[in-house]
C-alpha cells in the first residue's frame, strides 16, 4: 500500500490497527485481480481502486459510531460495505448485491479476510422484502433517494439512520424534492474531497 494512501487512512480512521490496513491491501489486490476477469468495475489501476473507492468511503465509515447493525444497498465490488467490515469489526454489516458476479466476489473476499461479522445478501429489493431490521442504512451509487426510502421502509428501526453518500448538492437537493420532510429530518454534510464534490446525506424519521 502506498505510503500516501496510508497517512490518508490514517487521517480518518486514526484507531486503524497495522491488521486492518493488511486486510484492506489484501481486498483492494483481490478486487482489482477479480475485476480484470469479470468486470465489476471501471478501475485501470489498484492505486485508482484506493483513490477513487477507498479514500471515497472512509469519511462515511468514520461517521458510524454506535450502529450495531448495518445494512449496505449495491455493495458491488465492496464498497464501502467490505471496508465496514474491515474496520468495524464489532459491528454486524450486511452487504447487499444482486448481481451474481459481485456476489461471488463478496462472499469470496469475506471468506479470504474471514470477516466473521460481515454477511453477503443475494436479493431483489423491494418494499415487501423479508430483510431484518438495521440500525444504519449506507449506499452509494444505488438509487435515488426516495427509492431507497420506499424499498427500506419496513427495514430501519426507530431511532436508525440512513447515511448515503452522494456527489453535488444540487443534485441532492433536487431529491429532496421529492421527500416527505414531515416524516423525515435530512441534513447534508459535505466532505473534505479534493478531487470530487461529495456529501453525506444524513436521513433519520421524525419522531
Amino acid at each position: 500500500m502506498l505510503e500516501k494512501t496510508k497517512h490518508k487512512i490514517k487521517h480518518h480512521i486514526p484507531n486503524v490497527t497495522e491488521k486492518q490496513m493488511q486486510n484492506i491491501e489484501r481486498f483492494v489486490e483481490e478486487a482489482f485481480l477479480f475485476n480484470k476477469k469479470h468486470n465489476i468495475f471501471v478501475r485501470q489501476s489498484p492505486n485508482e481502486v484506493y483513490e477513487k473507492d477507498v479514500l471515497d468511503c472512509l469519511p462515511l465509515i468514520y461517521e458510524i459510531q454506535d450502529a450495531q447493525k448495518i445494512l449496505d444497498l449495491g455493495s458491488g465490488g465492496g464498497f464501502p460495505g467490505v471496508l465496514i467490515g474491515i474496520l468495524k469489526p464489532s459491528l454486524t454489516t450486511h452487504l447487499l448485491e444482486k448481481n451474481q458476479k459481485k456476489h461471488y466476489f463478496l462472499n469470496k473476499i469475506i471468506d479470504t479476510l474471514a470477516l466473521k461479522n460481515t454477511k453477503a445478501i443475494k436479493v431483489t429489493l423491494n418494499d415487501k422484502n423479508n430483510l431484518e431490521t438495521y440500525d444504519l442504512i449506507t449506499a452509494r451509487a444505488f438509487s435515488s433517494t426516495a427509492n431507497i426510502l420506499k424499498l427500506t421502509k419496513k427495514n430501519l428501526v426507530k431511532t436508525g439512520q440512513y447515511i448515503l453518500l452522494k456527489g453535488r448538492v444540487e443534485k441532492i437537493l433536487k431529491e429532496l424534492e421529492s421527500i416527505d420532510t414531515n416524516k423525515y429530518k435530512c441534513e447534508i454534510i459535505k466532505i473534505d474531497n479534493n478531487k470530487n464534490e461529495r456529501h453525506f446525506l444524513k436521513i433519520k424519521v421524525n419522531e
